[in-house]
């Protein structure tokens, strides 16, 4: 007789059926309430995370060339949003600095989860904010950001990337910024893709954009590398020069391609980091469900307890 071999989830599903019907009297008791909320994790785990793919890329070496539906739109009429002080918003960009070094020196790859720039989707609802580092530039170039899927925005972050004094690795004129200054994004909600860009030069006039999105930049080159650093920060290092390592001729500025010429970290939250590095994350759902069931046997047992007194 030909044995027909069951799948192990229908398996569960039956087995789990049979208690429940066996002991319907007793559906309340407390064992039974941690069955039901674990079978009901385990099926809305499965639903939500089958498939989860790791979305950062390894770009050591290599350049990314991913094309995007639509260039970089800077937009004349943007004008320098409020600039927090670090001390105004509690950030401490001291143990960024270490990934900073001098002009033509690249950024160390320090063991720091290296993220895929062109992918920068956020999960869950998150007030990002951008807090500037260091610049190691000649220039003095210009930051902006956009927003597309659930959130649709953009803007301007900060109208010139300089900083003169003790800590700044360029200090070659200039002095609109402080370490550690930070501007709002704004509440931006799961589902939105974050892409940042570079006019180099921008504030003397410059035109070159140099985006996340490698296939939307005039030389079709990668001009941003991107780090997980601690637990809720993205660190972003760009390079401002167009052309290959040290070309030279028609539009080519004898690039050092350091990706030091303006590094910032962007406060994406602690969930959204974790799901771009390729970890779990529970869905909403399933811990506003799981915390229901969990409330509904701390009740079934206080009744008990009152029952048998």
């Amino acid at each position: 007789m030909k044995q027909v071999r069951k799948n192990p989830q229908d398996i569960k599903h039956s087995a789990l059926l049979e208690v429940l019907e066996v002991t319907s009297n007793r559906l309340w008791e407390p064992e039974l309430l941690e069955l039901a909320a674990l079978h009901l994790y385990c099926q809305m785990k499965s639903k939500f995370l089958t498939g989860f793919a790791v979305a950062a890329a390894t770009i050591t070496g290599a350049v990314i060339h991913a094309p995007s539906a639509s260039a970089f739109n800077w937009s004349s009429s943007w004008s320098q949003p409020t600039i927090y002080g670090k001390e105004q918003v509690g950030f401490n960009d001291a143990p960024y600095q270490q990934y900073v070094q001098s002009e033509r020196v690249a950024i160390p790859n320090s063991g720091q989860f290296l993220l895929d720039p062109t992918k920068l989707k956020l999960k869950f609802d998150h007030k990002v904010s951008v807090s500037f580092i260091n610049e190691g530039a000649g220039f003095r170039n210009q930051l902006a950001f956009s927003s597309t899927g659930t959130t649709n925005t953009s803007g301007l972050i900060f109208n010139d990337i300089s900083c003169t004094g003790t800590g700044c690795v360029g200090d070659w004129g200039g002095s609109a910024l402080k370490l550690g200054d930070t501007v709002k994004l704004g509440n931006i909600k799961g589902g939105s893709q974050l892409d940042f860009g570079l006019k180099s030069d921008g504030f003397n006039g410059g035109t070159n954009i140099f985006g996340t999105q490698t296939g939307n930049n005039p030389d079709k080159l990668q001009h941003v590398v991107a780090y997980a650093i601690g637990t809720r920060h993205i660190l972003l290092g760009f390079e401002d020069l167009f052309g290959e390592l040290g070309a030279s001729g028609g539009q080519n500025q004898n690039s050092d391609r350091d990706f030091n010429d303006a590094v910032f970290v962007v406060d994406v939250g602690e969930d959204n980091l974790k799901v771009l590095k390729g970890e779990k994350v529970p869905e909403p759902s399933i811990v506003l469900s799981l915390i229901g069931l969990g409330a509904t046997g701390l009740v079934a047992r206080r009744r008990q307890g009152n029952t048998a007194e």
